[in-house]
């Protein structure tokens, strides 16, 4: 096995390595992950190993059994190789955590690997591992496999077990794979259960997202274009669809703040015990979750739940959406935080549906640039990562 800790040094993927890990996989059934390198974020219990979720109050935590998706990993002789490196409590989209250090982006030192898995996108691209569990409620899976230029997969709500997993906002946490390849994220997932099969309820055409006034990177916009036009050369049937009625990141902003939320609750006991196990940043972000009016808040959710509804409606009769994973590539830390990172990404996890981020070999800056399929059927959206992604 490498020497991780040598090899991770710059870029602080994993905040462990499992020495022994491959040795006691050595005898266990065949299974289409048996000997399988893979990673597994910090809110994903495995049992012996600490688990914090990024949270400095809970930096002595050890878990005491698998997660339900760890174990079945371990069952096929998965070899569980490292804890991952997260944003603190799973809130946040650039792998900055006060209390566990900075992951870099393996592609680029000192820009963002994006979050909250980065240990995750960072580790897979970085050839650490061939898969890695992450965890995605707004595209915390996505994000950072778009930034670091791999695959990143988000089954429906409910396709994968959160059972051993820190919530942050039940309705919303899925446990999802980061992977080199389509192929590797399909095996993974593959193991952990039921791929949901067809959801669209039209000819099987592929749908695009407008991008008209939305706000993306002209480069992005050239990524969108290039993908369309290689799967119509693939004899994909490929369609403009509707835009939904309320704007993209007025959805994203109340699917944060009703997150927010959901992790002050969480947290509210630990931090009666006082602030010293929490960041400044975080603790502010609380704060303002919970000064919120509730008029406020209700409007949120309601906002939620009729977009919700309208994004399965609309994006029903493809077989998959295709739409940007990011506005634009990965940036440097102390550049201009760009607070529309999570626009597309967030509509997935409102939904319930499945979304696979894909590369599509259009840089930005000298960063890659991803787009995602998104739509009920899963299988669907994996398929489009294997013929689409560049």
């Amino acid at each position: 096995m490498r020497d991780l800790a040598a090899d991770d040094a710059r870029v602080h993927a994993f905040l462990m390595v499992d020495a022994q890990a491959a040795a006691r996989a050595r005898d266990v059934p065949l299974s289409p992950v048996n000997g399988m390198l893979i990673g597994v974020k910090a809110n994903i219990a495995v049992q012996g190993w600490p688990f914090h979720a990024g949270i400095g109050a809970w930096r002595e935590r050890i878990a005491t059994r698998d997660a339900a998706c760890v174990a079945r990993l371990r069952e096929g002789g998965a070899v569980l190789l490292g804890q991952l490196n997260m944003d603190e409590a799973a809130l946040g989209d650039t792998g900055d955590n006060a209390f566990f250090g900075r992951t870099d982006n393996p592609l680029q030192p000192g820009f963002t690997a994006g979050g909250s898995s980065a240990g995750a996108g960072a580790a897979v691209a970085a050839g650490f591992c061939a898969a890695a569990l992450g965890t995605d409620t707004l595209g915390s899976v996505r994000i950072p496999a778009g930034y670091c230029g791999v695959i990143g997969h988000k089954p429906p709500h409910g396709g994968v077990s959160v059972e051993g997993v820190v919530p942050l906002a039940p309705w919303l946490d899925t446990v999802g794979i980061v992977a080199a390849t389509a192929e590797i994220a399909g095996t993974v997932r593959g193991w952990l259960g039921p791929v949901a099969g067809p959801g669209g309820e039209g000819d099987g055409a592929i749908g695009v997202y407008p991008l008209d006034d939305e706000d993306v990177s002209d480069a992005m916009r050239d990524a969108m274009a290039r993908v369309v036009e290689k799967a119509e050369r693939g004899g994909l049937v490929v369609r403009r669809m509707e835009k939904l009625s309320q704007g993209l990141h007025d959805i994203a902003r109340a699917a944060f703040l009703m997150v927010a939320v959901s992790a002050a609750e969480m947290l509210a006991a630990e931090r009666t015990r006082g602030s010293a196990g929490f960041s400044a940043g975080f603790l502010k972000t609380l704060a303002w979750a919970e000064a919120q009016p509730a008029a406020r808040r209700h409007f949120a959710q309601e906002l939620l739940a009729k977009a919700a509804v309208e994004i399965r409606e609309v994006f029903a009769p493809y077989a998959a959406v295709l739409m940007p994973t990011t506005p634009q590539a990965a940036f440097a830390f102390g550049a201009i935080r760009p607070r529309n990172t999570a626009d597309f990404t967030s509509l997935a996890n409102i939904a319930g549906l499945a979304a696979t981020a894909f590369p599509v070999g259009v840089r930005e800056g000298g960063m890659p640039l991803s787009v995602q399929a998104v739509g009920a059927d899963e299988a669907a959206c994996l398929a489009l990562a294997r013929r689409l992604a560049g």
